[in-house]
């Protein structure tokens, strides 16, 4: 145990040499002690030594099967690694049996079903993954993250209703929650469900002016409903919004960065308000702007009202 006292200490330090040398004296009087194979598989994952890393795990359960963090250690390592996804599934899940009630757990195993595609199917397993909420609500009944997570699976899964039903719950628990507001306007939006987008968008808003998705979907919602010139003034807002955004970014900003395909994107929109609006020149700008970052299909708009 002192061995491993002064690996702690030395990781803390970020000296990973030491930490490594105090850990192998651990392993060299004790080659099967669970928590001294669980500190070099951490030490070995950090260094991106991933199968190395895996080894230690395996040692430490071998040596601990009932210590759940272990699993899910080992779950995220295989993660990583893109093993087979009953891999990570299997320790997820062993995890959980062993702390059935562990909310945390539960929600990485959900977060990685609805992130992956398994070999018999070509999306991520939306169902299993409300499933796996709907464990965690069992034990936590007015958690409004929880019903947040579900809605979003379930409205994956293609249970529009149900989703709604769910993300209803989580505003109920936390009514000025930004997110759960967008959640809802976005769910209406996608069900054409276009005024009640406009509400969720504005109240969201209310909570939280810096989302430039926000002001991009009640564009949205205000193209739908026809309103062209405060649809304009959404879209303008999210602009500047990114903009910032990118003139404060350290990274270069090329044609396939998300800022960069959000921005285009919302010109092109910004365009057609205008062109809406009976102002097709200039929406032609806005085209041209898109164009100008990589949008092809600005050509197909600028050709259709630019000429």
């Amino acid at each position: 145990m002192n061995h491993l006292i002064a690996a702690r200490e030395y990781l803390q330090a970020n000296n990973e040499l030491r930490a490594k040398i105090e850990i192998d004296s651990a392993l060299m009087i004790s080659p099967r002690h669970a928590m001294a194979n669980a500190m070099m598989g951490d030490l070995m994952n950090s260094r991106g030594e991933l199968l190395k890393a895996l080894m230690s795990y395996d040692k430490a359960i071998l040596a601990n099967p009932n210590e759940a963090e272990l699993y899910i250690k080992r779950a995220k390592l295989h993660t990583k690694l893109n093993n087979h996804l009953s891999y990570v599934i299997n320790d997820y899940d062993k995890a959980i049996e062993l702390a059935p009630a562990n909310k945390d757990y539960l929600i990485k195993k959900a977060n990685y079903l609805a992130h992956s595609v398994g070999s018999d199917s070509s999306k991520p397993d939306f169902s299993l993954a409300a499933a796996t909420i709907s464990q965690a609500i069992s034990f936590n009944k007015k958690d409004a993250e929880l019903y947040y997570l579900r809605s979003q699976y379930l409205f994956g899964d293609g249970q529009n209703l149900a989703a709604l039903a769910d993300i209803n719950k989580a505003i109920v628990y936390s009514s000025a929650n930004d997110k759960y507001l967008a959640q809802r306007g976005y769910i209406n939006f996608m069900i054409s469900n276009y005024r009640a987008a406009y509400a969720d968008y504005s109240r969201a808003l209310m909570v939280n002016q810096s989302k430039a998705k926000y002001y991009e979907f009640r564009g949205h919602a205000n193209y739908n409903l026809e309103k062209y010139v405060d649809a304009y003034e959404d879209y303008s807002k999210a602009i500047d919004l990114i903009i910032s955004d990118i003139a404060t970014s350290n990274s270069r900003i090329t044609n396939a960065s998300p800022l960069n395909k959000q921005l285009r994107g919302i010109l092109l929109y910004r365009g057609m308000s205008l062109v809406q609006d009976n102002r097709p020149y200039d929406g032609c700008d806005d085209f041209e702007r898109a164009y100008q970052m990589g949008e092809s299909k600005a050509r197909n708009y600028m050709r259709k009202y630019c000429n």
